[in-house]
């Protein structure tokens, strides 16, 4: 067997060359596509196992000649296990974290090659929801016009988004139900715009489900029908938390258990078409978030150790972490969002042992949300499980 000749020097010599190239340039080098679920973790780093593993045997020298992805099969027991087997962690992918967004906002990539080859998932239609993926793709363009779809960027900030479906009204099933509950279930909205060029698409962003609403449109037969146009939200990555507002002051001057009512109201998916501006959005995520800080007391709700310094407002600081990603944005289910220091926040997306603290934390936090149910002055009327 091949993968039975490589070696911790081999393995770490192709490791530098993908540090030095770069995961699309590396990958291209050797032929080998993005790995879908085995990823191999050093210096909290994120590799694609079996690229690696090919690059690494035509490191070993003596005539060894790297190795193409079809001269092996990847997976638990032929990569993995090898890579495991020369003391390199590569976690089951129940228990690997996301790599990241792998898409450039502006850039172009091929949707059937890019996209589909590598996570999987329809490739016709609007609305894509490859099976055990982070990310739920989203395909707009002037095609969709034909079919009563308009999307489009509102005057507002938001992106205004047709959901599936041709004939007919539209119905919260298949992509438009993944769209909605997408929060539920940690995945991100990817947008991409068709371009003039057949197959490519340009990155938009990430976004998040804000609300909806039903307008009447024609459908493929020229049929008035009821069309879902989605709110969406564009998110960015986790940043610190700016300075204390004047909104988050008033929020911060309210009992607990009338926070945590605020919370979890804001943080369930609208149940009726409810339009709305980015900034009642963000009004919503901050109510979250704030009540989150004021549950946690000033401790860590990762390592339990007190905040590592006072605000210039003489709050701690702490920091939100969403242990279901969602690129770390937008408001999402108190149980799934924890307030934890800088260090914990970084061990957690960049650390070796990151994931394992991540679970760690998710199980206290749902402990934690469970005990506030049964607290006096505290439970809510809108407390129970998080969404699923």
């Amino acid at each position: 067997m091949p993968l039975a000749d490589l070696t911790p020097t081999s393995v770490l010599s192709a490791i530098g060359e993908f540090d030095e190239l770069g995961r699309d340039a590396f990958l291209k080098k050797y032929g080998f596509r993005r790995s879908r679920s085995y990823f191999l973790e050093h210096d909290g780093k994120q590799y694609d196992s079996k690229a690696i593993a090919g690059a690494a045997h035509g490191k070993l020298g003596n005539g060894f000649e790297a190795l193409l992805p079809g001269d092996f099969s990847g997976g638990d027991r032929t990569v993995a296990k090898r890579l495991r087997d020369l003391n390199f962690s590569v976690p089951d992918p129940e228990n690997a974290r996301p790599a990241g967004i792998p898409f450039e906002v502006g850039k172009l990539y091929h949707r059937q090659r890019d996209i589909h080859q590598v996570f999987g998932g329809q490739e016709r239609g609007g609305i894509a929801t490859p099976s055990g993926c982070p990310f739920v793709f989203l395909f707009t363009g002037a095609s969709g016009e034909q079919f009563g779809y308009s999307d489009g960027w509102r005057s507002d900030g938001a992106f205004a988004y047709t959901g599936e479906g041709q004939t007919g009204d539209m119905m919260f099933v298949r992509g438009n139900r993944a769209i909605r509950d997408h929060m539920g279930g940690g995945q991100d909205l990817l947008l991409f715009e068709a371009t003039t060029s057949k197959g490519s698409y340009r990155y938009i962003g990430c976004f998040a489900f804000a609300g909806w609403e039903t307008l009447n449109a024609p459908d493929r037969k020229g049929n008035l029908r009821k069309a879902i146009v989605f709110e969406l939200v564009p998110i960015i990555e986790a940043q610190p938390l700016p300075e204390t507002s004047e909104e988050e002051i008033q929020l911060q001057e309210k009992p607990l258990a009338e926070l945590r009512a605020l919370a979890l109201a804001a943080a369930a998916s609208p149940k009726v078409p409810s339009k709305e501006s980015p900034r009642t959005y963000y009004a919503r995520s901050l109510k979250v978030k704030t009540y989150v800080l004021r549950r946690a007391s000033g401790v860590c709700e990762a390592c339990k150790r007190e905040a590592p310094f006072l605000k210039k407002d003489g709050s701690p600081y702490l920091e939100p972490h969403h242990t279901k990603r969602v690129a770390d944005g937008g408001p999402d289910h108190p149980s799934s969002v924890g307030a934890v220091c800088p260090t914990c926040h970084r061990l957690i997306h960049h650390g070796k042992d990151g994931a394992k603290l991540n679970d760690e934390l998710e199980r206290y936090l749902a402990g934690v949300e469970q005990s506030m149910d049964t607290t006096p002055g505290v439970s809510t009327s809108q407390g129970g499980p998080p969404r699923s």
